[in-house]
């Protein structure tokens, strides 16, 4: 005869001859007297097996009742079995069970083939939502136990705003900047018949408080309720670890630190003349000082010809600018090049943008330096400046004796725009020319004491200081 088992529905009458009143029912804890009979009278044969049970890595003999404790409704208990084969023989297992209301075995399919000393594991879980005790009857081959649990009646609780899943359990706060407080509410309600009492509740963690007592001690009558507000700081960066304690329970909680976000840019942009050839600053303003360090990004994209002097002084079109605790602005020096177009800077801090665009315009050739050189049988003029819409072309040369006046054929007029379309379209520096013009002389070049000249492009003409030789 095997172990009685008391499960809904079923009626036991008699063990080992001996009558009992009728028992059945999810609810129940068998006798003392009456277990320890059971399993006397439990078939040796298969003596071979025994069960034990296992906690972390040792195993101990599991006993003729194990009890999985006091639980509360809805909460799940979980115990690990291990069936092990201690003959010197191989042996089948035939039979793995579990007969009672709340109680799930999990294991492999039998028959299982064990070797001498082999085993097999496997495990209970017990989940029950109604308060009572509970039983079920663990049998295998030459095996069986009792195992027994308890649902006792608890407080309500929920969490505001919600986890998302049932409460009491795990709570994430989310991410907070250092020093800043997120706060969870906690309602507690008594939704049972009884007059029930909040247990001792406290927060453990550095960065985990309670904003005021909790109403620990406190008897509720049904239908009454209370409440208390966890409160999350944290004080240094990453992932931060506590726990609520709830009475006999412990429940994790988590929450993630996060430096204080970096300020808003805004762009400004100090030019004295929106023009080529200036230098000016890019000026990013803080919406408020900075609270923590960080590096912050600026740019500068040119819409027009290639321009390698169009960039910031400390070199390159791209740079980052180091962002200091009480900084509220940084200031990057640029220059415009030599090329008419449209620049637009932009300035990026943390995941914040501005931007700013100027236009250069198309000016008249600028003039930087003339010089002039004469030989016995020439004279040379030489012309730095630059071009902005790098359409250079008509030229004008006129020469003067000492005495100031034009000497003849007067203005000499030529148009190079070919040669100057070349050179620029050859060319990365943007508008930036160096002109030499040689002209040779009939007679005494001697007489030539300076000169002057034009110089043309699409947006007017420049004329040279009177150069003397």
């Amino acid at each position: 005869m095997s172990v009685c088992s008391v499960v809904r529905r079923k009626r036991l009458s008699h063990i080992a001859g001996q009558r009992l009143p009728p028992l059945w029912g999810r609810r129940f804890r068998l006798p003392t007297s009456a277990l320890l009979l059971a399993l006397a009278l439990a078939p040796a044969a298969h003596a071979q097996f025994n069960l034990f049970v296992v906690d972390g890595v040792t195993e101990r003999p599991a006993p003729a009742v194990y009890d999985f404790g006091s639980l509360y409704g809805d909460e799940s208990g979980t115990v690990r079995f291990r069936l092990r084969n201690t003959s010197n023989a191989a042996a089948p297992v035939t039979l793995l069970v579990v007969a009672g209301e709340g109680f799930l075995l999990t294991a492999p399919p039998v028959p299982i083939g064990l070797a001498p000393q082999g085993a097999v594991d496997l495990s209970v879980v017990f989940h029950a939502t109604d308060t009572g005790g509970y039983s079920a009857a663990f049998r295998s081959d030459g095996i069986a136990i009792l195992l027994t649990a308890t649902v006792s009646p608890r407080l309500a609780y929920r969490i505001d705003p919600g986890p998302g899943g049932p409460f009491p359990g795990a709570v994430d706060f989310g991410s907070a900047v250092i020093g800043s407080p997120i706060a969870r509410r906690i309602r507690i309600q008594n939704e049972t018949q009884l007059v029930l009492t909040v247990p001792a509740i406290s927060v453990q963690g550095t960065d985990f408080t309670l904003s005021a007592p909790a109403p620990s001690g406190q008897s509720l009558q049904p239908g009454q309720g209370g409440a208390f507000t966890m409160v999350f700081t944290p004080h240094a960066t990453g992932v931060r670890q506590g726990s609520l304690v709830i009475g006999d329970r412990s429940y994790p909680l988590t929450g993630a630190g996060a430096d204080p976000p970096l300020p808003k840019p805004t762009v400004s942009i100090d030019l004295k003349e929106a023009a080529s050839a200036q230098q000016g600053t890019l000026i990013v303003r803080f919406d408020a000082p900075a609270k923590t360090s960080g590096v912050g990004t600026a740019t500068l994209d040119f819409r027009g010809s290639a321009d390698t002097a169009m960039a910031f002084a400390s070199g390159g079109r791209r740079v980052t600018f180091p962002i200091a605790p009480g900084d509220t602005q940084a200031a990057l020096a640029f220059q415009t090049g030599t090329t008419a177009g449209v620049i637009t800077f932009t300035a990026q801090v943390g995941g914040m943008i501005d931007q700013r665009s100027v236009t250069i315009a198309g000016v008249p050739p600028g003039i930087g330096a003339t010089q002039a050189l004469r030989s016995a049988t020439a004279v040379e003029i030489r012309i730095s400046g630059f071009d902005n819409t790098r359409s250079l072309g008509p030229l004008s040369f006129t020469f003067y004796d000492a005495a100031g006046n034009p000497i003849a054929p007067g203005a000499i007029r030529t148009d190079d725009s070919p040669d100057f379309a070349r050179y620029f379209a050859g060319s990365d520096l943007g508008g930036v020319f160096l002109l030499r013009a040689v002209f040779p002389v009939t007679g005494d070049a001697g007489v030539i004491a300076s000169c002057e000249a034009t110089l043309a492009n699409s947006a007017g003409s420049a004329k040279t200081p009177r150069t003397p030789f």
